[in-house]
């Protein structure tokens, strides 16, 4: 099946973040009929990760695979992706794929159903072609990345291991090597209340925000040069700000919401600790109490606001990236362009939490993610999946 067919397939099936069941039962009978040995993982209640491998002496052809308990070698490459997506907010017939001027319409299409669907297509290419594999590659596709995240912690539980990773999230066909991380923080200013005839007998919690914040938007964010990138920066956002309860009333609360974007080293709680110091030395000028913690609106699973979303950097002079780089060569004749997106991508839990280095590398346009507009460049998509065979061949062949 061509990568335009498993990607109109795939869009096909409405997966809404905790809505997943279909599209993983998709994809387990899917990579099990391609010959690859698959297994689901409960990674939250009633909604399952799929993950497969295909390894030497397996897949078409060969008339046996190991059986779940025979021991196998680690893989050398794992292909990850979400089988998740935000709702269809406006978008027209947002599951019935449409094909218009070189390009496929449909949720799903760019975020992140072309990425799986161009491994889908890599991996039967690679079948279809007899090609041998000497090293096992792994395919894990997540529940849950549009929210808590719970898919891809999940993995570490599953005892997911290889060599590298590439993550199949939408980079133009560009190589991103790098991700910065978030530390979504809640800043609560408490006053206290009176009537606005006489503001002098209350203590302004708005006010008093509105001097903390400047303070915190005010701080020297950190830098890090990368080796074959160049420089990247922190960077802080003030997103939201709520307080008081009528416009004749003096302030009593206020309530402002920062995302602050962390390079490698840098965790939420120590950036929870640098606001902290900064908010320590504003409080006595402004005779309020402040307090702030790490918040997400969305959030409400505890371990991933225990966890946080961390920044990752794969190093440039990694040999199996230059393996992989001449891999996207080979297909593309065309040197990769590298970056480190100021984006959080979920390349994060393979290299943190699996101990894997990685990258980030798939078809479609990045700023089209969650927009009414959502569509994937079919030439990008036809590419990539050969790209992939490529990658697989090089790390596994």
């Amino acid at each position: 099946m061509s990568a335009l067919d498993e990607a109109c397939r795939l869009i096909a099936i409405p997966s809404v973040t905790g809505r997943e069941g279909p599209i993983a039962s998709y994809l387990k009978d899917r990579l099990a009929a391609l010959g690859c040995r698959v297994r689901v993982h409960e990674a939250a209640p009633e909604r399952f990760n799929v993950y497969a491998e295909l390894g030497p002496g397996w897949g078409s052809g060969l008339d046996s695979m190991p059986s779940p308990g025979a021991s196998r070698d680690r893989p050398a490459l794992l292909f990850h992706g979400h089988i998740d997506t935000v709702p269809p907010h406006g978008m027209e017939d947002p599951f019935v794929p449409r094909i218009e001027a070189g390009q496929v319409y449909g949720r799903g299409s760019v975020d992140q159903k072309g990425g799986i669907a161009a491994v889908l297509a890599a991996v039967e290419s690679l079948i279809d072609s007899g090609a041998a594999l000497r090293r096992t590659l792994a395919l894990a596709f997540v529940i849950d990345e549009e929210s808590e995240h719970r898919g891809s912690m999940a993995l570490r539980e599953m005892g997911v291991q290889a060599d590298f990773g590439v993550v199949t999230e939408p980079t133009g066909l560009r190589l991103g090597v790098g991700c910065k991380g978030t530390a979504p923080i809640l800043v609560h200013v408490q006053g206290r209340a009176a009537h606005g005839c006489r503001p002098w007998l209350g203590e302004n919690a708005v006010l008093a925000g509105m001097e903390i914040a400047q303070a915190l938007m005010a701080m020297e964010m950190p830098s890090a040069l990368l080796d074959g990138i160049g420089e990247a920066r922190g960077s802080i956002n003030l997103g939201k700000i709520e307080g008081g309860r009528a416009y004749n009333i003096v302030a009593d609360t206020c309530d402002i919401w920062f995302d602050r974007r962390t390079l490698p080293g840098e965790t939420q709680w120590t950036v929870l600790e640098e606001f902290k110091e900064t908010i320590k030395a504003c409080e006595a000028s402004t005779r309020t109490k402040v307090s702030a913690a790490i918040a997400r609106p969305d959030w409400n699973w505890e371990p991933i606001r225990q966890r946080g979303l961390l920044s990752a950097c794969t190093a440039m002079g990694d040999p199996s990236l230059e393996r992989l780089r001449d891999a996207i060569r080979s297909v593309t004749g065309e040197e990769p362009a590298a970056f480190f997106t100021d984006g959080y991508q979920e390349m994060d839990f393979l290299i943190n939490d699996l101990g894997m280095n990685a990258i980030q590398y798939g078809p479609g346009d990045s700023s089209l993610c969650h927009t009414d507009g959502e569509h994937l460049d079919i030439a990008q998509l036809e590419a990539c999946a050969k790209v992939y065979a490529a990658m697989a061949l090089a790390m596994c062949g």
